[in-house]
C-alpha cells in the first residue's frame, strides 16, 4: 500500500470517528435523555425554555416584544413541564396568560417573569391566589423579559379598552437594567423587535441558530457564558439552593439609588401613576426581592472575593424605591420583610436554580401583597367604585 492511500485511509477514519462522535453527542441525549448528567440535563432545559418562550412572543412596534395570544403548550420549567395558556387582549394580536380568573377584571397585574408567574402552574400563581383572597377577578399581563417602561406602555395601550380599578405593577431588581435596555432600544432607530435587538447584542444569527438545534454547541456556549459565573450550592433538612452572586443585582447593590436605570425606573412609576389616575384606577407597586436577598443570612456566607456586602447594603435599592415611590406619591409594597421571616423559618420560597418563586413562595406572595392592600384599605375602596358603577 503506497504511503499516501496509508494517509488518505487515516485521514477517513478520523474524520469518520469525528462524525460518529459528534452524531453521538447529538443523538443519544435526544434519544436517551435519562443517561445525560443532571447538568447537562438542564442546560438543555435552559436552552428549549428560551427557544419555547421565543416561539410564544411575536415583536410589537410600541412594547417591544408581546406574547402570542391563543396558546396552548407545555414549557419545560425546572419544576417540569408546566401548561401555559394564553388568551387574547382587547388589542389586537396580544395575549396574556390564562391563570382560570374571567373577564371583567376588577383589576391587573404587570410585571416581568414574576408576574407571569414563570416556573410556576396557574393554579399555583399568587394573582390567582390574590384574587380568591380578596374577591377581586384579576389577570396577570406579565410578560417574561419585561421593563416597567414596556409595562407603562401596555398599561397605556389596554387600559381604555380594560377599565382596570386597580393596577398592581411587579418590581424585580433586575428591572434596573431592563429599563435601560429598552430606553437604549427605544433610542436605537432599529427597526429590530427589542427581543431580536437583544438578541444579536449578545450572540449572531448564526450562532442563536446552532443554540435552537445543537446539544454540542449548546454545551460548549454554556461554559462560555455561564462557566465563570459565581455559583455556590446550598443544602440542609429544609433549604436546597443555587445561589448566584450575578453582575446585574451586584451593581445596584453598589450603587444604590444612583444608577440610569435607577433613573428610569423612577420615570416609569411616575409614567404607571399618570395612566392610572386617568384611568380612575388604584396604583400599587409591588417590589419582589430576589432570592439570595431574602436568603441572605446563607447567601452571604458565599460572596465573590474581595466583596462583603452586609444585609443593609443588599437592602439599599429597595429602600431607594421605598424614597423615592414617598416623593412620587405612589403606594409602594415591600415583600422583603414577610418573605425574609418565612425564610428564616426555614421556608423555601423559591426554586433550586431557578430564580422564581416556586408554589410555596406564589402564596407567600399573595398573602404578602393582600396585607399591603388591606392595611391601605384599597380593596374596598375598588368594591365601592365598581358597586357604585353598577
Amino acid at each position: 500500500m503506497s504511503r499516501a492511500k496509508a494517509i488518505v485511509q487515516r485521514s477517513v477514519a478520523a474524520t469518520s470517528g469525528l462524525v460518529l462522535a459528534l452524531a453521538c453527542v447529538e443523538l443519544v441525549p435526544r434519544l436517551v435523555p435519562g443517561l445525560m448528567p443532571a447538568k447537562v440535563r438542564a442546560v438543555q432545559r435552559i436552552y428549549n425554555a428560551r427557544a419555547t418562550w421565543e416561539q410564544m412572543m411575536r415583536g410589537h412596534e410600541q412594547l417591544g416584544f408581546v406574547l402570542r395570544p391563543d396558546l396552548d403548550l407545555e414549557f419545560p420549567s425546572e419544576a417540569g413541564p408546566i401548561r401555559i395558556r394564553t388568551k387574547p387582549l382587547p388589542v389586537e394580536g396580544i395575549g396574556y396568560r390564562d391563570i382560570g380568573t374571567a373577564p371583567p377584571f376588577d383589576g391587573i397585574a404587570l410585571g416581568d417573569s414574576f408576574t407571569f408567574c414563570d416556573d410556576a402552574r396557574a393554579e399555583d400563581c399568587w394573582v390567582r391566589h390574590l384574587s380568591n383572597a380578596t374577591g377581586l377577578s384579576l389577570a396577570t399581563l406579565g410578560v417574561n423579559g419585561y421593563s416597567n417602561l414596556a409595562e407603562a406602555r401596555l398599561l397605556d395601550l389596554v387600559g381604555p379598552a380594560m377599565k382596570p380599578r386597580l393596577v398592581l405593577v411587579g418590581f424585580f431588581p433586575n428591572d434596573f437594567k431592563d429599563n435601560l435596555h429598552f430606553e437604549l432600544w427605544r433610542q436605537s432607530g432599529t427597526r429590530d423587535d427589542y427581543w431580536t435587538w437583544m438578541r444579536r447584542r449578545r450572540r449572531s444569527d448564526l450562532s442563536d441558530a446552532l443554540a435552537r438545534h445543537s446539544i454540542l454547541y449548546r454545551l460548549v456556549d454554556a461554559a462560555r457564558r455561564y462557566g465563570k459565573r459565581d455559583t455556590r450550592e446550598f443544602r440542609s433538612q429544609a433549604l436546597d439552593f443555587v445561589f448566584r452572586a450575578d453582575a446585574w443585582w451586584r451593581e445596584v447593590v453598589r450603587h444604590p439609588g444612583q444608577t440610569p436605570g435607577f433613573r428610569l425606573t423612577r420615570q416609569a412609576f411616575a409614567e404607571l401613576k399618570r395612566t392610572s389616575e386617568q384611568l380612575g384606577a388604584e396604583l400599587v407597586i409591588l417590589l419582589f426581592p430576589f432570592k439570595e436577598q431574602v436568603y441572605w443570612d446563607i447567601a452571604k456566607r458565599y460572596q465573590p472575593p474581595g466583596e462583603r456586602f452586609e444585609q443593609a447594603q443588599v437592602d439599599a435599592p429597595l429602600n431607594a424605591l421605598l424614597s423615592a415611590c414617598e416623593e412620587i406619591g405612589v403606594r409602594c409594597c415591600n415583600l422583603l420583610p414577610g418573605l425574609r421571616r418565612r425564610a428564616k423559618g426555614g421556608v423555601q420560597l423559591y426554586h433550586r436554580v431557578s430564580a422564581h418563586w416556586n408554589a410555596a413562595g406564589n402564596q407567600a406572595a399573595a398573602e404578602e401583597v393582600a396585607a399591603c392592600l388591606e392595611r391601605w384599605h384599597v380593596v374596598e375602596r375598588v368594591k365601592t367604585i365598581e358597586e357604585s358603577a353598577s
